[in-house]
């Protein structure tokens, strides 16, 4: 299988077997469609479809996940002006950044010549950086961080906690949100309920924004929004989809659509941490009504 993914890859990318799928993020506090994640399916005609935990790991070994994650970008920014076209709301839309793609001195360069063809705002494309990413290599994965952040781009960490080090990483490096690995949620007890809390408030204090993976039942999204967890993803909301499903699904379930102006509002209101014994409560004003969220 290794060799029939690296001898098809080429042809993978030409043919567009290989798909960009969005799966929903939704904004607690508000219930609202205000992001995604782009991942890659692909869909072989000799094969079927494979599994990103197949064909991605090759990719990474051999060094050719760059051009994987290059396509990506280009697709994501493709169906951005689509979108757009059409005159139908965007969200912030993030794509994963392997270490490997970090170790590229003009990386960013060819992210940027992607974003400038298609005339993509950057606050509308986030960069994730795996957390096994600062294995090694670190002292040149730092400045690209550091550049993307000065371009304007967010940079999110993911799986956060499915690894050694998260909380050193953070400590040496700046990140806009984290996102907190779905192997929380799969074994939804007591002790997992109280290290999420503990996520969250900590994060609130350093300011970093986080979203949950892997949310699948009502009882997780009530407790990730009662503690105050700003973002969540899963499949309770909906599993990757192609943009035009992603459409025709937030249509379909009459979901409201963030807009950008409102994204920014909700991400400064997302610092209040709810977890306190003090009397607390949010609410909004408009149409002279008082509106608790």
């Amino acid at each position: 299988m290794e060799n029939y993914i690296l001898e098809h890859f080429d042809e993978a990318l030409k043919n567009k077997w290989i798909k960009v799928y969005y799966q929903p993020v939704v904004r607690t506090i508000t219930g609202a469609f205000c992001g995604a994640e782009a991942l890659a399916r692909w869909n072989d005609p000799e094969k079927g479809l494979l599994s990103p935990a197949e064909f991605i790991p090759v990719l990474e070994d051999t060094g050719r996940i760059t051009e994987l994650d290059l396509y990506v970008l280009e697709q994501i920014c493709q169906d951005y002006q689509m979108v757009s076209k059409r005159g139908n709301r965007v969200v912030p839309v993030s794509f994963n950044l392997s270490r490997k793609d970090l170790l590229h001195n003009d990386i960013i360069e060819r992210i940027e010549a992607i974003m400038a063809r298609y005339n993509v705002p950057r606050e509308l494309v986030n960069a994730e950086i795996t957390e096994s990413a600062f294995v090694e290599d670190v002292e040149q994965i730092g400045p690209a961080l550091k550049k993307l952040h000065e371009l304007g781009y967010q940079v999110w960490m993911d799986d956060f906690g499915s690894g050694y080090s998260s909380l050193g990483i953070l400590k040496d490096y700046s990140f806009d949100e984290i996102k907190i690995d779905m192997s929380f949620l799969s074994k939804f007890d007591k002790k997992a309920r109280n290290i999420l809390r503990s996520v969250v408030t900590m994060a609130k204090r350093i300011g970093v924004q986080t979203l949950a993976e892997g949310v699948e039942t009502k009882e997780q999204y009530v407790f990730l929004y009662t503690i105050g967890c700003e973002k969540i993803q899963g499949y309770y909301f909906g599993r990757p989809m192609p943009g035009d499903v992603l459409e025709q699904h937030v249509k379909n379930t009459q979901q409201t659509v963030e807009s950008l102006a409102l994204h920014n509002y909700y991400n400064k209101i997302s610092a209040v941490d709810y977890q306190t014994d003090a009397p607390l409560m949010i609410v909004e004003r408009y149409d002279k009504k008082f509106h608790i969220l």
